[in-house]
């Protein structure tokens, strides 16, 4: 304010004494007044802006200390994060860590025993062998049949420690069941006792009855052969006498195996036919069919593996021809018998050779324990007595002893073997093989493979490969995929089915081991679900104990019908 009044007092004083002319000085000090005051401004404005200046950036390092101290805040929080995460991974990875080293030292244990196991056997298996050098052949064959049946003993409990787990808790719910029907039939069964009792001695006197008469047929065939030896003996060989005699005989001959056959088959099937008369006698002694009854029936068929689809065929004629009318077990077995029959009888088909495709191939799989390689020296022991030539290949290169029994099979039928060291890759022996088997023009190239359970992958990728290679050398090949069954397996075999025929084209089955089992019905039930033809059953370790599959014969054999 001061200096604003300035310029006007100064300009007072100078204005006494003074004209007009004089008044310029005073503008001069005007102007320097106003300068000196716009440079005062000048200068409070600067300090002003100044200190607005260091109030901001003094603001702005407030807010960039702020954020450094957030942001290392952050940082901080990041790396104790961090570490957490990491001390939980190193923990996590420590832990998976123990677990892998337990499973692998499991394995490794486990692997030890089987290496051991298999190694004793291999051991006895070569005892056997120089054995055989020196005793006569076909003891020393037997001998080493034996060793290699004890080598896949061992593989077989590879299966049934995997399968024991899902078979046990199978068996656990099955005993419940039957408990629980024991209980709703226990008063009855102890009525019917006395009855069952009569009827067994009343079967048992049948049997014997025709024991004594098949012994006396025996003894006139015996009679009416050496007769008939007699009598061509006396006659003169010239050909319009001669031919109807062999044809005679070879007849004659036939109906002897085929009887032969059935006696075998019947006895094989003893287990299985005895379960299954006994629980149908002691349900329809001497009682009328109603509801309750076929119900009892049904069980008992589906118990029996026939499968639930045959089990209500059977019930459903049973029905329709015998509904509330007195009926004996043997008009049940009967029903049963033919029924049974016609489910067989679509698939009970012969091997035939299609002898376009030179050679015929036939590739053999199935589980460990099947019986795969004892089937394929039993049918190219057939092949060669039927005159055809064979050339046998021991694709299971895992097993010795499987290589060595197919060997003994290969001198018996004259059928050349071609095999490789043990772990040698089956498909390239399968390339190998069908090569050699053309050049030498063999009717039939019969190979074996390695023992496999259908639940590993890496072992059904291995099948398909030996397929695709044979595929490449003939689109047709393998001809003939022959999935072999083992009837003591029961339901399990039905699986098998499903993967090997989905795997390898399965289109041929042969159930073996039907003589050590009560779950003969098993191959009803995968006849019935697939409709694959079954060329071949085995009854026994024979070649004789292999015969064509004939639908009649079984269904009388497993309804214990004579």
């Amino acid at each position: 304010m001061a200096d604003e009044k300035k310029p006007g007092l100064l300009k007072r004083m100078f204005s006494f004494g003074f004209g007009k002319k004089k008044a310029e000085p005073e503008v001069e000090d005007n102007s320097a007044a106003e300068a000196e005051a716009q440079a005062e401004a000048e200068r409070l404005a600067a300090e002003k802006q100044a200190q607005e200046e260091a109030a901001r950036q003094q603001a702005q390092q407030e807010a960039d200390r702020i954020e450094a101290e957030r942001l290392e805040q952050e940082r901080l929080e990041a790396e104790q994060e961090a570490a957490l995460l990491k001390a939980q991974e190193e923990a996590e990875a420590s832990r998976l860590a123990e677990e892998d080293a337990a499973r692998l030292e499991a394995e490794r244990v486990e692997a030890e025993r089987i290496k051991a196991e298999e190694l004793a056997a291999q051991e006895k298996l070569e005892e056997t062998r120089i054995a055989a050098e020196k005793a006569d052949l076909e003891e020393a064959a037997r001998l080493e049949l034996e060793a290699a049946k004890e080598v896949e003993r061992l593989e077989a409990e590879r299966i049934a420690l995997e399968e024991q787990a899902a078979k046990e808790e199978a068996e656990r719910l099955e005993q419940e069941r039957l408990e629980a029907e024991a209980t709703q039939v226990a008063e009855q069964k102890a009525k019917e006792e006395a009855t069952r009792q009569q009827a067994q001695d009343e079967a048992d006197r049948i049997e014997a009855e025709r024991l004594e008469q098949e012994r006396l047929e025996a003894e006139q065939e015996a009679i009416l052969r050496q007769a008939q030896e007699a009598e061509a003996t006396d006659q003169v060989e010239d050909d319009e006498v001669s031919e109807p005699i062999e044809s005679d005989a070879e007849d004659e001959q036939e109906a002897e195996r085929k009887v032969g056959w059935f006696k075998r088959l019947t006895k094989g099937l003893a287990r299985s036919s005895s379960a299954l008369t006994e629980n149908i006698t002691s349900v329809f002694t001497k009682k009328k069919l109603d509801e309750d009854t076929l119900q009892e029936l049904e069980d008992i068929l589906i118990q029996a593996d026939l499968g639930v689809e045959t089990a209500m065929n059977i019930t459903d004629t049973l029905a329709s021809q015998r509904m509330g009318k007195d009926v004996t077990d043997e008009e049940v077995r009967q029903i049963m018998a033919d029924e049974i029959e016609k489910v067989l009888e679509p698939v009970a088909q012969p091997l035939e050779l299609d002898l376009d495709h030179q050679p015929h191939v036939i590739l053999v799989v199935g589980v460990n324990g099947s019986g795969k390689t004892t089937t394929i020296g039993k049918i190219s022991q057939k092949l060669y007595n039927a005159g055809f030539s064979t050339l046998l290949v021991a694709g299971d290169t895992f097993r010795a002893a499987a290589v060595e029994q197919l060997h003994i099979w290969g001198d018996r039928t004259q059928a050349p073997v071609m095999s490789r060291p043990n772990g040698s890759d089956a498909a390239g022996l399968a390339f190998d093989a069908y090569t050699e088997a053309v050049e030498q023009k063999r009717d039939v190239m019969l190979m074996d493979t390695a023992g496999r359970l259908q639940n590993k992958k890496e072992l059904m990728d291995e099948l398909e490969k030996i397929i695709r290679v044979l595929k490449k050398q003939d689109p047709t090949a393998p001809h003939t995929v022959l999935l072999t069954l083992d009837a003591t397996t029961g339901q399990n075999a039905l699986n098998q089915v499903e993967i090997f025929k989905d795997v390898a084209g399965v289109n041929g089955l042969v159930m073996t081991k039907l003589d050590g089992t009560a779950r003969g019905g098993i191959l009803v039930s995968i006849s019935a679900k697939h409709k694959l033809p079954v060329y071949f059953i085995g009854v026994g370790e024979q070649v004789e104990d292999l015969e064509p599959f004939e639908a009649d014969v079984f269904a009388k054999a497993i309804a214990g019908i004579e």
